[in-house]
């Protein structure tokens, strides 16, 4: 009888098993492609990949490209366009790689891809030297492609930065093999929703947006690339990157939420010491996702830094 059991456990388990495996390798992207034509946005062909993106502004004013977080997606800039197009810029805003409605490559998801999907939005909008504007993530795919290529960027700003390390760091069973793919595969979305949710202070306020990350996070890939990119890009320590950029001396400014807790204001310490040249501007009453808290402020702050290093707009 016990030897029943256990074969029928042995059984389920691999039929399981493979029907994940199944699942992991065969994903079904017709969902994703629907919305991506639905939305009708401008699309980019590269060799990694489709990348949706969305341009305003006039084309012979200087170009502001808007990276978005880890978690989010081109929409999560909606509250800042229409302030830096009427500030006299025009503005590119896209979806990463593995996010909103960009293609899901099955490749690692390295600091290497995301230059270079940053490259080929640059290249199509044909601007010669570009100010960038980072979110979480964000920050560090713009910090790492100044520092790869400083003489296409004018200034970088900075908004609720990623990349600082804490005591606790990151889950190092994600690192295990097999089993980081079974847990991201069937509970990555209960894993990430609540530090979706922790990146806004006054939650009750911007459900929406928490909605509308569950939306995307819901198309397949999603957390596959999620996965990749915890593996395989610096997200949770980016110092080296940090003293690179100090040392690049270009305008820098970070626009830090003071109720922050996915990375703490606290570290501006740290900053002061890699970027010493940088500008801080703290903002209360904001966590992570500081440029939809609280959009007015931030709106201003980075105008306000644009017009004195904009390079003779």
């Amino acid at each position: 009888m016990k030897s029943k059991v256990f074969l029928y456990f042995i059984s389920a388990l691999s039929l399981f098993s493979l029907v994940t495996i199944y699942q992991y390798h065969n994903e079904d992207m017709t969902t994703l492609v629907a919305a991506r034509k639905a939305a009708g946005d401008e699309l980019i062909n590269s060799e990694a990949g489709v990348t949706r993106y969305q341009i305003f502004g006039e084309r012979n004013t200087k170009t502001v490209i808007l990276v978005h977080s880890f978690n989010g997606f081109l929409e999560s800039w909606n509250p800042n366009v229409n302030s830096l197009v009427n500030a006299g810029y025009r503005v590119v805003l896209y979806d990463l790689f593995g996010r909103g409605l960009s293609d899901r490559p099955r490749v690692n998801y390295d600091l290497r891809l995301f230059r270079r999907q940053l490259a080929s939005v640059i290249s199509e909008v044909g601007a010669d030297k570009v100010h960038l504007v980072g979110s979480s993530f964000g920050c560090v795919i713009v910090s790492d492609y100044a520092n790869h290529h400083p003489e296409k960027v004018e200034s970088i700003v900075m908004v609720g930065p990623a990349g600082w390390p804490n005591e606790n760091g990151r889950n190092r069973l994600l690192d295990t093999p097999i089993i980081g793919e079974l847990v991201f595969h069937y509970f990555g979305q209960q894993i990430l929703r609540p530090k979706v949710e922790a990146y806004l202070f006054n939650l009750s306020k911007f459900h929406e947006v928490v909605e509308e990350w569950d939306t995307f996070a819901s198309y397949p890939g999603f957390m596959r690339s999620a996965l990749s990119t915890l593996r395989n890009s610096p997200v949770l320590d980016y110092t080296d990157g940090w003293k690179k950029l100090g040392n690049l001396g270009k305008p820098t400014m970070f626009i830090w939420g003071k109720q922050d807790v996915s990375f703490p204001y606290s570290n501006t310490e740290k900053l002061s010491k890699l970027i010493p040249h940088a500008k801080v501007v703290s903002i209360e009453d904001a966590a992570h996702w500081v440029n939809i808290e609280q959009a007015e402020e931030v709106n201003n702050a980075i105008a306000s830094f644009l017009s004195v290093n904009n390079g003779g707009l």
